[in-house]
């Protein structure tokens, strides 16, 4: 459930590292190796960070996101967070510069559609539209941003919300931000996620459009030079579609959750 007063959303695992992730952020974007990642504390670099602070996060919080690691580097990272009883689940890594990117959305975009609406931004800015957007991706399965996030209010942001224009309800939805602060070699990246789609409306092409009006605004509206996505190159249909928008594998690069072994996965 959302806490109104405060934005967050989900159980209260996911609450209260929502809560320590927003209570820090001023810290994660003045730090080497932090990363503010919304759902949880996070790094790009864990030797820059210190794995003594890492190895406390998870300790305290129960979570911690490795961000952009080199692939020949995670076996040690895995060494090392098994030997503190922790175990980290990675997700592999597409990436793309702008142009390729706005060629892509916009071809994508170029044809409108009468069974979709697009959102404006004073709908979006709403913090009882920021809710409904908060439990519809929790009920596709996403475990959510806090609204401070969804609105910009932690900084630039997008949210791409599609709408049925029957009755006016969330079809899909889409959300691109900067994680990374200027001490990081991807501090001009966005990431780009919590793709949801309502059940009714999957397979119709509906996810490639809101990603795509995320994605264009990420590199339009928040001026990134690279917008990056994770999936697992298992999922076939999540693949195609990132890379349907410009995007591509980047096999040297691999992010990650880190949790206690055992641990219920947090983002599902």
């Amino acid at each position: 459930m959302t806490d109104i007063t405060t934005g967050l959303y989900g159980n209260d695992a996911q609450r209260r590292l929502q809560a320590v992730s927003l209570a820090s952020l001023d810290a994660a974007r003045a730090t080497p190796g932090a990363v503010f990642a919304a759902r949880m504390p996070g790094t790009d670099d864990p030797d820059r960070l210190g794995w003594d602070r890492i190895a406390a996060t998870l300790r305290d919080q129960g979570a911690i996101t490795f961000r952009m690691i080199p692939a020949d580097a995670c076996p040690e990272i895995e060494r090392r967070l098994a030997d503190i009883g922790c175990e980290i689940t990675w997700w592999d890594v597409f990436d793309g510069p702008r142009d390729a990117i706005l060629a892509a959305c916009d071809g994508h975009l170029a044809n409108p559609r009468d069974d979709l609406v697009p959102v404006g931004p004073q709908a979006v800015a709403d913090p009882g539209f920021l809710e409904e957007v908060q439990a519809f991706m929790a009920a596709c399965g996403v475990a959510p941003y806090p609204a401070q996030v969804l609105s910009g209010q932690t900084g630039p942001a997008t949210l791409a919300v599609l709408a049925d224009p029957a009755d006016g309800s969330i079809a899909a939805t889409a959300f691109s931000y900067f994680p990374y602060n200027r001490h990081s070699p991807h501090h001009a990246t966005a990431w780009a996620g919590l793709v949801t789609v309502r059940e009714d409306m999957r397979k119709r092409g509906v996810g490639l459009r809101v990603n795509a009006l995320a994605l264009k605004a990420a590199v339009t509206q928040l001026g990134a030079g690279r917008v990056q996505q994770y999936a697992r190159t298992r999922n076939i249909a999540s693949c195609r579609m990132i890379e349907r928008c410009g995007l591509r594998l980047r096999p040297g690069a691999r992010s990650g959750i880190a949790q206690p072994a055992g641990a219920q996965s947090f983002t599902r």
